[in-house]
């Protein structure tokens, strides 16, 4: 059944090498692009080339790729598993070479007829918004495939893919999604550069429907190839970084925190009563904001902690109706400035001049900077935060003997003299776009990976962050091992809104919504849901957490082109977040060894005796 399958993967492939473009050397504003395939160009706009560039190697590819497939066919029917594993690791790394030769080739026609072009007096390169397209890149996909088929014949196979099921499970999820999202997008908007256009074939129009999905994704991604676009992306990932977190140390604890927006509303609330009102001086001031953050969320969702120990109140039910609350909470302080009750007016000093709901500014001594000036103050590069880093990490590997909390105040020590040794030094002049300066990814970035390393230190490697991993898991068991089911309960509902209420550090401490030190009424509460969305494709995990952040944090940063450019609304990003969230919840549509740890460990289990034996078989008998 399996090679069956592999057939009609590897046909699939070829369908799509023949109807997809597989590169766009020259693409207008709208989309509308030139479109190179190995059996004809397809340019139903008439959009014109320089003189001289051409693309004939395409064909040659399109053979090679033609004998490949027919080769792998033909492979994953020899008798022999090792046979076939050695044959198609080769023909995986072909794949993987012949995709970097297309991209070499290609990209390095581009550049020649754009600098031909600029030679000879044009005022701009003629070719632009070029790249690869589908074509070749599910030829890059079948590679990896061939890579992954590969090691599944050989010995274990099935056990490597379950042991990495935390991987899997969310990357073939991601995959559904875009699938899904793609046949959205074919379905609701016209082909590219084939709107209004008469006389176009079948394959033309299929082409432009390929196309078009590509060219949104290839959008959506964009923002990882510039630096500016790298900030906003982290800019966008920062609150979903706290969020995920909470959501996911609720899980741990066998709690479902979906008060996150909440606990982040009341954060925003401590903070900017903080930051705006405390007579601190500006040393003491900031650290005791974030602390306010983190204390406005932790008490928002230790009290539905208290709520569900003392009277098994349902958590889910209690967050929600929190939520309604917070939000009510803030709109009363800076909706307005007077109130009447009973008759008699009250007067409260939050709001600001204006019709805006919003706050006054932030004291400079509670404001985070951006990341930018951190990392370059005055147009200069500072070694301080990477030489910290370096000697960290330098230090908390170096001390491996010693127990956890020593190697973390060693590490501590270290970043603080290293950040206070490379301050010292001579930094690098560098030059800041206008288009990096006004990026919104502030400091709260570096709280958010202190956020990450607690979550990992405090849970995976102390006996209370064990016994909290132990209530999620099995409560009668815990309880019977004297665990304190109610404290424990109180305890992460307190964590996990302190690490919600964080979120708020970017938005009120370090303007990340508009660029204004202010708390205002509009605050992007919502992200606290989408950081269920990250937990789940994090796996509850920290560094899944971050990229599964991050990952959101490109998209969003790319919608915002994508409907700029194609008219395509940015709600195709909440379409991508549900589809990951239901399609994480049925396993990815795999086998339940992949989400159940039960059928983890027998797969495992098998594996590993089957390789005894063979190696018992294998082995020479004692006294020959």
């Amino acid at each position: 059944m399996g090679r069956y399958l592999f057939l009609l993967a590897g046909l699939i492939v070829l369908v799509l090498m023949i109807l997809s473009p597989w590169a766009v050397p020259m693409r207008e504003f709208d989309g509308t692009g030139y479109l190179l395939n190995p059996l004809g160009a397809m340019n139903p706009k008439g959009l014109t080339l320089p003189e001289g560039l051409s693309f004939g190697w395409l064909g040659v590819m399109f053979g090679l790729w033609v004998a490949l497939l027919l080769t792998a066919s033909i492979v994953v029917f020899l008798p022999n598993a090792a046979t076939r594993a050695r044959i198609l690791y080769v023909l995986g790394g072909l794949g993987l070479a012949l995709f970097a030769l297309e991209a070499y080739l290609f990209y390095q026609a581009i550049a020649a007829a754009n600098e031909a072009a600029l030679a000879a007096g044009a005022r701009r390169p003629p070719l632009r918004r070029f790249a690869l397209s589908l074509g070749a890149y599910v030829g890059l996909f079948y590679a990896l495939g061939l890579l992954l088929v590969a090691r599944m014949q050989l010995p274990g196979g099935l056990a490597f893919l379950v042991r990495l099921r935390g991987v899997v499970v969310p990357l073939v999820s991601l995959l559904l999604a875009v699938v899904v999202g793609a046949g959205v997008v074919a379905i609701l908007r016209p082909g590219l550069g084939t709107q209004g256009v008469e006389g176009l074939g079948l394959r033309e129009l299929i082409a432009g429907k390929l196309d078009l999905v590509t060219y949104t994704f290839q959008i959506l991604f964009s923002p990882i190839l510039n630096l500016p676009g790298i900030f906003n992306s982290l800019s966008f990932a920062t609150p979903l970084i706290f969020t995920g977190l909470a959501v996911a140390f609720g899980f741990r604890a066998g709690l479902f925190n979906i008060g996150a927006p909440g606990q982040l509303t009341i954060g925003a609330l401590f903070a900017m009563l903080a930051g705006v009102y405390l007579p601190l001086p500006g040393w003491l001031l900031l650290p005791t904001a974030i602390l306010a953050a983190a204390l406005g969320g932790a008490l928002w969702g230790g009290l539905v902690g208290w709520l569900k120990a003392r009277f098994g109140a349902n958590e889910v039910i209690n967050t929600i109706m929190m939520n309604y609350i917070a939000a009510s909470v803030l709109l009363f302080m800076l909706a307005a400035n007077e109130y009447s009750f009973f008759g008699n007016k009250v007067t409260l000093p939050f709001k600001a001049e204006g019709f805006e709901g919003r706050s006054e500014e932030i004291l400079e001594g509670a404001r985070i900077p951006p990341m930018i000036d951190i990392l370059a103050p005055n147009s200069t590069f500072s070694w301080a935060l990477p030489l910290g880093v370096v000697a960290a990490l330098g230090a908390y590997y170096a001390l491996r003997r010693l127990e956890l909390g020593k190697r973390l105040l060693a590490a501590a020590a270290a970043l603080v003299a290293g950040y206070v040794l490379g301050g010292l030094l001579p930094g690098i002049p560098v030059t800041i776009s206008s288009a990096l300066s006004s990026q919104l990814l502030n400091g709260s970035f570096l709280i958010a990976i202190l956020a990450l390393l607690f979550y990992n230190f405090y849970l995976f490697r102390t006996s209370g962050g064990y016994e909290l991993r132990a209530t999620g898991l099995a409560p009668k068991a815990a309880e019977y091992a004297g665990v304190d089911l109610r404290r424990k309960m109180v305890l992460a509902m307190f964590i996990s809104g302190a690490l919600a209420g964080l979120a708020a550090t970017h938005y009120v401490l370090g303007a990340g919504m508009d660029g204004t030190y202010r708390l205002k009424t509009a605050i992007p509460s919502s992200v606290g849901f989408d950081g269920i969305a990250v937990a789940l494709m994090g796996q509850n995990t920290p560094l899944g957490i971050f990229l599964s952040a991050t990952l959101f944090g490109v998209l969003l940063a790319g919608g915002v082109s994508l409907n700029a450019q194609l008219g395509i609304s940015n709600q195709i990003i909440q379409v991508l977040q549900a589809l990951i969230i239901l399609f994480i919840a049925v396993g990815g549509f795999l086998p339940r060894y992949f989400t159940d740890p039960l059928r983890a460990a027998q797969v495992e289990t098998e594996a590993k005796a089957e390789q005894e034996a063979r190696q018992a078989k294998t082995s020479p008998v004692a006294g020959d």
